[in-house]
């Protein structure tokens, strides 16, 4: 019989992230499993980036409350017999859903009220002790010996992967493509960008400006190949084209960090607020171009940072960490 798990999410989506090395080793350690996540709803489709899948439940925010949690439980009727529950909200609610699911083992931090509903109490680590770091802590917790240390680094270099390898929306194009995903920024930062370029195929994901992207298609001036796959809902896609990317350009923070999984590189764009992820197990985002607006006024290369002026210096450092 397989072993069931159950997982509470974080509240946070970069800590969603910070529980990927968590998900791989557990895959790794128990390939057969069935892996079930609770998660807050809208945090979701951070679980779509993995390499692999688990079978996700979103906890409405109406349902988000003691009574509500007990109703979810009780409504999920596709989780039961789990084995193992694994906490890392954090707090009260989150202990209660594994009780509420009556799992027979539930693992969690020895603090306040809810240590009461865990059959396992774990240390309460420091606020500055990195989730990823927490979550592999537990996972020991139920092996019979702790795992080999590891770590998640990026590539210097991405491989050019063969042309039998091609996910098969691509046949009739170059197999060498990248992949711009865009969530929140102006289509005009992008445009300026692929205008730049010389040469090349990109994959467009960008649900809010298909328009401009299918107007744009046909600008003179554009020597790259555009593919648009804005028509696709959801993330469950994007693991495939992060496979098969070359390298990828986003000013999705949990995509970036995602790629590190994928060993593929990703240019992050990102406003000047950014903070990094607190990490034991990967390596951050080394290629980030902070911006103002629609400019783009400094990049990070090796943690160091450089003022610019123009759009051409970001394809520049594109070009040099790519070796292009």
């Amino acid at each position: 019989m397989k072993t069931k798990f159950l997982i509470q999410g974080p509240r946070d989506r970069d800590k969603v992230v910070s529980l990927f090395p968590f998900f791989m080793k557990l895959n790794e350690y128990f390939p057969e499993a069935e892996v079930n996540v609770v998660i807050d709803k809208g945090l979701e489709d951070v679980l779509e980036l993995l390499p692999h899948k688990v079978r996700v439940y979103p906890l409405p925010e109406s349902l988000n409350t003691i009574v509500g949690i007990h109703k979810f439980a009780v409504n999920v009727t596709d989780v039961f017999n789990v084995d193992y529950f694994f906490d890392f909200s954090f707090d009260y609610k989150g202990a209660l859903t594994g009780f509420c699911f009556r799992a027979k083992n539930r693992i969690g931090e020895n603090s306040g009220g809810k240590r009461l509903l865990y059959t396992k109490k774990m240390e309460i680590a420091s606020n500055l002790t990195a989730l990823d770091l927490i979550s592999i802590n537990y996972l020991n917790s139920i092996l019979e010996k702790d795992m080999d240390d590891f770590f998640y680094q990026l590539p210097e270099k991405i491989a050019v992967e063969e042309e039998s390898n091609v996910y098969q929306l691509f046949e009739d194009t170059k197999p060498n493509f990248f992949l711009l995903k865009n969530s929140e920024k102006n289509f005009e930062l992008w445009k300026e960008l692929l205008l730049l370029m010389d040469s090349g195929t990109v994959v467009i994901w960008d649900m809010k400006n298909l328009n401009f992207w299918q107007e744009f298609k046909s600008d003179e001036n554009l020597k790259v190949e555009l593919i648009i796959q804005g028509e696709v809902e959801g993330q469950s896609f994007l693991p495939e084209l992060i496979k098969k990317a070359e390298y990828v350009i986003t000013d999705d923070k949990p995509l970036a960090h995602a790629c590190i999984f994928y060993e593929k590189r990703a240019f992050l764009f990102s406003e000047d607020n950014y903070t990094r992820i607190q990490s034991n197990y990967f390596s951050n985002v080394e290629d980030l171009i902070i911006t103002e607006e629609n400019d783009v006024v400094e990049i990070f290369k090796d943690g160091k940072k450089k003022e610019i002026r123009v759009m051409d210096e970001v394809l520049d450092l594109i070009h040099d960490v790519m070796k292009l």
